[in-house]
């Protein structure tokens, strides 16, 4: 088993936005668990659909608590993503 024991993000605005990305989605999945859950008990396709959900809600929860933990330091090597271009057609 590997530990990391540094993890950085560029920016702390960067950091905030996956946090907020992330809760976004485990919401989603969270909901449709509810959405997927039978009213009427022993509908094994319908449990197994909600309780899948349910498991991708909690994971993307997990992922997005763990990013929470990455802090940025002073000695810390900020990695700067490269420039994009904007291949999209500009429309008027």
């Amino acid at each position: 088993m590997t530990i990391i024991k540094k993890l950085t993000v560029s920016t702390d605005e960067e950091r905030t936005q996956w946090i907020e990305m992330l809760k976004l989605a485990s919401n989603y999945h969270y909901d449709m668990a509810g959405q997927f859950e039978p009213e009427i008990k022993g509908d094994k396709e319908m449990e197994e659909v909600a309780r899948i959900h349910r498991a991708w809600g909690k994971a993307i929860d997990e992922a997005a608590q763990l990013i929470t933990f990455w802090e940025l330091e002073e000695n810390d090597d900020l990695l700067v993503p490269p420039q994009t271009k904007n291949i999209t057609k500009e429309v008027e």
